[in-house]
């Protein structure tokens, strides 16, 4: 065995490894390519006695992994390496290594708080810092600490600031080794707008066909652009001998092997997949990478209650991942559909998971674990904000009591394999015992759970009824992973006995939030949003499973006609009147009214004379954080300071004494932490323009510490002086630099770059006419100087004789006036 592995660099790791396994945990970084997947988990079993568990972040990992480990010691999968992702498993008495996704440990130490005959976990790929994996490994240092001080934690990662991790674990021992990987040439097209990668990817793909050798991987964002690309590249692939495939995780386990493997007629292959192929797994045979610098990204908006995918930019170090997918056999090449100015503007490390989801499930798992979150030994710690809406959630389930303790409900639910809401919905349809819920239910958490693709479908009832057969079969088999909840037999679960009440009772149950109620072409959300939904016959009311957050509002993707009797049985009390202060967006003011309806849908309503602040304090504070940050009256000054508090956050500034700081790391976030100091003000505000007025700038100035503030002012100032002695205010941008925009002949004398935060942010000048016109941008004023600048002294001299443009502008004196007044 260890002669079959002896080429991959990782395995000069084995002896090290070997002996620090014995006494202690390990921290391992190797970059990918050097085999450590491969080489150091089959290495531990001639090392540690009893079962080792290796969590993946993905399933396809977990299998292709397995198989692969397998066949190397030839044998099948299920005896000495085995593996298990939610809802399947290949593993026997015999299995010693068992390969799981990152989900499946945190159920198993909550069931075995000793982890019987476990003598080792490895967290592989754990710089993905996937919530799971974070979770994971806190609660397994906690049963090490106090159950099981012979248990062994390794942690394997390929980009991850390994110093962070070792904090965690100040006894590890720390082992590095160097890939093995071949040069990349990358290759840089210019920044592509997204809605124009399918065809940009198109074209490259020709080209690198007829220039190059190999097969060739490309990274789009999801399975909806793959399918665009796979269109436009197919009208030339007909034509020739190459094999389309496409690699994401819903896809089907055949299908993904195909991807992976070689092609069996010798084919070259186009892989056209999303950020599942960066690391792990094994994919023979690519020369050539071509990267959207695009991936899909799953956002949790606490208002909404909704995780949506939302597309946005890769992190370098992703785009280093998958740049060194061409490396792998032999020298490669990488097309990165952006600029190269435009990398240097990426974030250097993608967010960790926990900053991003739905933390509920988290801080329920960790309740019944025993402690809060504060108290888990978490590398990165949830939001404030976003520990106060998973408690909300909580209490509104009765989870948790009011003074946020774990009740015998929550217990229940906590017990359960799916989100919290759904678990909750399960119990309350045991309890109705109606047969036509008790089928249903299952239905649904499975619809909600898994990656189950509906097609265009939006009704539920429509989607289920045209799954193809793979589909079909998927939805039963996770569908009958939780009949049992609702006191049901499994073989009993047939889509085809399914009533289009019970789905959209049993979705109401789950989100009753989401219940939506049709407003003229669209519809609003229980939860106050706006909500559209594409259907020939909209009903009145629906019951939504699931959304896609744009903007202000929501595209309905999944969900099913309620009818308004079915909803007042399951919510007897949601009709009742009550008094409220809602927004008028016609006066765009807040009225107090008497009203009936649904959570925040209004059926009938009636006015009220009197209003206390307090009311209306709370009602604008609603109103505000059902919106994005982005549409909150700020003005032009409160912007420009966020981003340069975002662009210290990503450059990780310090204090002038080298102390690190703790930058804010959402404006939503940053905005819901200022609740006690904007109520007063907010509660004096009757229409939208008094918002307008409000001191913003100032409150979120406040909100940061004062060192914090210190560096900022000093670091990434908003104005600085120019050689004339005037100060100019620079520019901030979400995406682009710093720009300084200044009459050219004011910059004379000036013979170096303009830089930010000690040099390491150089400063884009916009150099202006005498008239304001833009005449040249440049991040490196000297080369321009000896360049570019005699051209345009040629045409200025014709069009503005009266100004001074000297020969030497390195060494001339700055003015704003003409030769006539200097």
């Amino acid at each position: 065995m260890s002669e079959l592995l002896s080429h991959l660099p990782a395995a000069s790791l084995i002896p090290d490894l070997s002996q620090a396994v014995k006494s202690g945990n390990v921290i391992i970084g190797a970059p990918p390519g050097a085999g450590k997947s491969t080489a150091l988990p089959l290495a531990l079993l001639d090392v540690l006695p009893g079962k080792i568990l290796l969590m993946q972040p993905r399933r396809v990992v977990v299998r292709n992994l397995a198989g692969y480990l397998a066949s190397l010691r030839g044998e099948q999968v299920g005896q000495t390496v085995g593996y298990r992702i939610r809802g399947e498993a290949k593993v026997s008495r015999d299995t010693r290594l068992e390969i799981i996704t990152e989900g499946i440990l945190a159920r198993l130490i909550q069931q075995d708080p000793e982890l019987t005959g476990i003598s080792a976990i490895v967290f592989d790929e754990f710089h993905e810092r996937s919530i799971h994996s974070d979770f994971g490994l806190a609660l397994a240092l906690d049963t090490q600490q106090a159950l099981r001080d012979d248990l062994r934690l390794i942690i394997m990662s390929a980009t991850l600031d390994l110093e962070a991790v070792k904090a965690l674990m100040p006894g590890a021992r720390v082992l590095t080794t160097e890939g093995r990987s071949f040069p990349v040439t990358v290759h840089y097209t210019g920044d592509v707008p997204a809605g124009q990668v399918p065809e940009k990817v198109a074209s490259v793909v020709k080209y690198v066909i007829a220039t190059h050798e190999g097969d060739v991987l490309v990274f789009l964002p999801g399975r909806g652009m793959i399918s665009q690309a796979d269109r436009l590249i197919s009208t030339f692939v007909a034509k020739t001998d190459l094999a389309v495939h496409h690699l994401y995780g819903a896809l089907s386990a055949d299908k993904q092997d195909a991807a992976i493997r070689p092609d069996p007629d010798g084919r070259r292959k186009i892989i056209l997949a999303t950020n599942i192929a960066e690391t792990s797994l094994t994919i023979e045979g690519i020369h050539v990478v071509i990267d959207s610098g695009l991936e899909n990204h799953a956002r949790f908006y606490p208002v909404t209650g909704m995780t949506s995918l939302t597309q946005q930019r890769i992190s370098q170090a992703s785009a280093t991942q998958r740049t060194g997918r061409a490396g792998r056999v032999s020298e490669g090449h990488c097309y990165r559909l952006w600029s190269q100015e435009g990398h240097d503007r990426l974030a250097a490390y993608t967010p960790p998971q926990i900053l991003t989801e739905d933390i509920s499930p988290l801080l329920l798992d960790s309740l019944a674990w025993g402690c809060e979150l504060s108290e888990l030994a978490l590398l990165t710690q949830p939001e404030p904000v976003q520990i106060e809406v998973a408690w909300q959630m909580l209490r509104q389930l009765g989870a948790v009591s009011e003074d946020n303790r774990l009740t015998q409900h929550g217990r229940d639910i906590a017990a359960m394999p799916c989100h919290p809401r759904l678990a909750a919905m399960l119990l309350a349809v045991a309890r109705l015992k109606n047969p036509d819920y008790q089928l249903a239910a299952p239905f649904i958490v499975a619809l909600a759970e898994e990656s189950i693709r509906t097609g265009t479908h939006i009704l539920i009832s429509d989607a289920i009824k045209h799954l193809d057969s793979a589909q079909r079969s998927r939805l039963v088999f996770q569908a009958s992973r939780f009949a049992r909840y609702v006191g049901i037999d499994r073989h009993a679960l047939k889509p085809e006995t399914l009533s289009s009440d019970a789905l959209a009772a049993c979705t109401a149950l789950a989100y009753p939030d989401r219940v939506a109620y049709r407003r003229g072409n669209g519809y609003k959300l229980a939860v106050g949003r706006g909500a559209t939904a594409a259907l020939s016959t909209p009903p009145q009311w629906l019951a939504v499973l699931s959304g896609q957050q744009l903007g202000e509002d929501i595209l309905i993707r999944l969900a099913e006609p309620v009818d308004q009797r079915t909803l007042t049985s399951l919510f007897p009390d949601a009709f009742s009147a009550r008094d409220v202060v809602r927004y008028n967006p016609e006066r765009q003011a807040m009225e107090a009214r008497r009203v009936t309806g649904f959570g925040e849908i209004d059926i009938t309503a009636e006015p009220v004379s009197v209003v206390d602040d307090d009311s209306v304090a709370r009602a604008w504070f609603t109103l505000l954080t059902t919106r994005p940050a982005s549409a909150w009256p700020l003005g032009a000054a409160a912007w420009q300071w966020w981003l340069r508090v975002t662009l210290a956050a990503q450059y990780q500034l310090t204090t002038s004494k080298g102390e690190d700081i703790d930058w804010p790391r959402s404006l939503d976030g940053l905005l819901l932490s200022l609740r006690a100091s904007l109520m007063p003000l907010l509660g004096k505000c009757r229409k939208w323009r008094d918002l307008e007025t409000l001191p913003w700038l100032n409150l979120l100035s406040q909100a940061l510490p004062w060192p914090a503030q210190q560096t900022l002012t000093d670091m990434l100032p908003d104005s600085i002086t120019i050689p004339t002695g005037r100060s100019v205010p620079l520019t901030y941008q979400e995406h682009g630099p710093v720009t300084l925009s200044v009459k050219m002949q004011e910059m004379y004398g000036l013979n170096s770059p303009v830089t930010l935060a000690n040099g390491r942010i150089a400063v884009a000048i916009e150099l202006l006419s005498p008239a304001g016109r833009p005449l040249q941008t440049t991040s490196d004023l000297p080369r321009f100087w000896a360049g570019s600048y005699r051209e345009i002294q040629k045409e200025m001299k014709g069009r503005y004789p009266k100004h001074f443009w000297p020969d030497d502008p390195a060494t001339a004196t700055p003015t704003t006036r003409t030769k006539k007044n200097m």
